[in-house]
């Protein structure tokens, strides 16, 4: 279609919005903000991880640049197939005219002021993390005309940043402490996510807190828009079980031992579940050759179980028949082969509950899975949510109105948990205060209209500052 995409991204209703304003409206001002989220959060204390806002924003400026662009009869041609073929307007009536002239008239600037929160801050119930304000009166419609667009690209890259958080803190609870360069959790989620571009932008929050993932896509948004370093982020050579099965079963050893020939000065993931899981790492330990070449490597090799339920494959099922299923593939390469000489991953349905539930059967077995074992984490964590889990809201809280400022509130008698902020609102930078005023300005506000974006080396050390804050450790006492 050769219609501009900016016409195109928002819900129907939104079009029509323009011709139902009250006459004196002059300034309107909207907020995005997380109303009650319905994720657990009680290890992070209640707090989402507000990322993306930047890249979100930057992307809307480039659909409007591109709308710009376009010539006039372009327009007027897709406005009338937007309003009369889809939306069955009658073209003679004056409000058909009237919003036509509207998108015509917009100016060459994107007609809004934005504020946002720093990338990667832990914000509680009811905290803005964007506001958009108009000052002209004519453009006053195109500030939520937006708001869908805004929504729809924001929540998931929030939804994964507060899921790699919750992660983070299963591990930092073990530890007690903060690993900068983690390789523990992996992101395995590419292949479930909603599309390349949805991981191309989504999965960045899974970097804000760790530096392994296989999603290619967010290193590419790295090197496109936060400050090309990938240094600190990484992954390995790794077969899957196409690999495996083109071997064949009866010369699985011999598939093991290819891999591991052509990778011999890194370390190197094997699935090793395609067949019998429990016959091959018995193979690897009781074959010699295949032992004397574990043992002498550079690098471990790094053992994937694929399948079943991760917490029993990994810890043990006490109701197994086989004795090695009842120990677990954790004692079993720990008895074996030492965690020196092999690593495990293991990547298939790992949740919050899951992770946390080996984590501590680790800790209660004297392991260090900080050690030797990587958890993969894939769509069935990141790609399971919907906006409801952040709570990701947009609301006109303010706005003037012949001259006057005028507190506007959504306040459904019908809905108490759906009572919108109001006001102009900023966050209190050292207290973190959400403040609700009218016709002055707070100081020290942590939103702001600067929308440069930051290398990721920088927004994960602010990540890392904030994750502490939220969970109440202050930096001064990790120092001392």
């Amino acid at each position: 279609m050769k219609y501009p995409k900016l016409l195109f991204i928002s819900d129907c209703y939104k079009y029509t919005h323009a011709a139902m304003y009250p006459n004196g409206v002059e300034e309107v001002y909207s907020l995005l903000y997380c109303r009650n989220p319905r994720l657990d959060l009680e290890s992070l204390n209640g707090h989402i991880v507000a990322f993306g806002m930047r890249q979100v924003i930057h992307k809307l400026q480039q659909l409007y640049y591109e709308f710009k662009q376009c010539e006039e009869n372009i327009l007027r041609e897709a406005l009338e197939w937007i309003y009369i073929k889809f939306m069955k307007l009658n073209p003679n009536e004056e409000s058909y005219k009237f919003l036509v002239e509207k998108w015509l008239n917009l100016p060459d600037e994107m007609p809004v002021t934005f504020k946002a929160l720093p990338e990667g801050t832990f914000v509680s119930n009811n905290t803005p993390i964007i506001s958009v304000l108009c000052q002209k009166s004519e453009h006053c419609w195109f500030v939520n005309f937006i708001e869908t667009y805004l929504n729809s690209e924001l929540w998931k890259t929030c939804f994964v940043a507060t899921k790699a958080a919750l992660f983070k803190k299963i591990e930092y609870d073990f530890l007690q402490s903060y690993i900068d360069k983690s390789l523990n959790f992996h992101d395995f989620a590419a292949r479930g996510m909603n599309g390349i571009e949805d991981c191309y932008i989504s999965s960045m929050g899974h970097l804000l807190f760790f530096s392994g993932t296989d999603s290619l896509m967010a290193i590419r948004n790295v090197y496109d828009n936060y400050g090309k370093s990938i240094e600190t982020l990484g992954s390995i050579p790794a077969s899957e079980h196409s690999v495996m099965c083109l071997g064949g079963q009866q010369y699985e050893l011999e598939t093991f031992k290819r891999i591991m020939e052509k990778f011999p000065h890194s370390m190197v993931s094997i699935v090793a579940d395609t067949w019998n899981l429990w016959n091959i790492i018995d193979l690897l330990k009781n074959d010699k050759e295949m032992f004397l070449t574990i043992q002498n490597r550079k690098q471990p090799i790094v053992l994937r179980p694929d399948s079943g339920d991760p917490f029993l494959i990994l810890t043990g099922n006490p109701h197994a028949h086989d004795d090695r299923e009842k120990k677990g593939v954790i004692r079993l390469v720990h008895e074996y082969f030492g965690f020196h000489h092999v690593r495990i991953i293991y990547g298939d349905a790992i949740t919050i509950e899951r992770a946390r539930m080996i984590y501590e059967w680790c800790k209660h077995n004297n392991f260090n899975p900080l050690e030797f074992l990587c958890l993969g984490i894939g769509s069935y964590a990141y790609n399971s949510g919907i906006r409801d889990d952040v709570g990701l809201v947009t609301k006109m809280t303010w706005a003037k109105i012949n001259g006057k400022s005028v507190h506007l509130i959504k306040n459904p008698i019908t809905g108490k948990d759906k009572i919108s902020l109001s006001g102009k609102v900023a966050v209190k930078r050292d207290t973190r205060e959400v403040v609700q005023y009218m016709d002055y300005e707070i100081e020290n506000d942590l939103l702001s209209t600067d929308m440069s974006l930051e290398d990721l080396d920088s927004i994960r050390i602010y990540a890392k500052s904030e994750f502490l804050r939220a969970i109440g450790i202050h930096q001064d006492t990790l120092n001392t």
